[in-house]
């Protein structure tokens, strides 16, 4: 009887310590997929702040064109008062040199 006990607990012991190195075993699967997923995520951290960089560069390089159209705009409009102001003078120097002519 107590060799018997003694075997039984023998086994017990051992499916015991089998149980245990199996529960290590998926706890370690466990931590290294755990372990995986945090990469994955950092990684997605760090991707999405770099789009976040390159979309606060494409405002800025938006802003930039976006200042420089109004830049010509404005050209375009000085451009166009020089040009009614150069033909309103010339007019005028066509009215006065017709005047002349009739004096003369």
């Amino acid at each position: 009887d107590i060799q018997n006990a003694i075997n039984s607990t023998v086994m017990v012991t051992d499916e015991g310590t089998k149980t245990v190195e199996t529960g290590v075993e998926i706890a370690r699967q466990t931590a290294d997929a755990f372990a995986g997923v945090a990469d994955a995520v950092n990684n997605m951290v760090l991707s999405n702040q770099q789009i976040l960089l390159n979309i606060r560069q494409q405002a800025g390089a938006i802003e930039q064109v976006w200042q420089t159209t109004n830049d010509i705009n404005q050209g375009a409009k000085e451009t166009a008062t020089g040009i009614s102001q150069t033909k309103f003078g010339t007019e005028r120097l066509n009215q006065i040199a017709l005047a002349l002519k009739e004096m003369i």
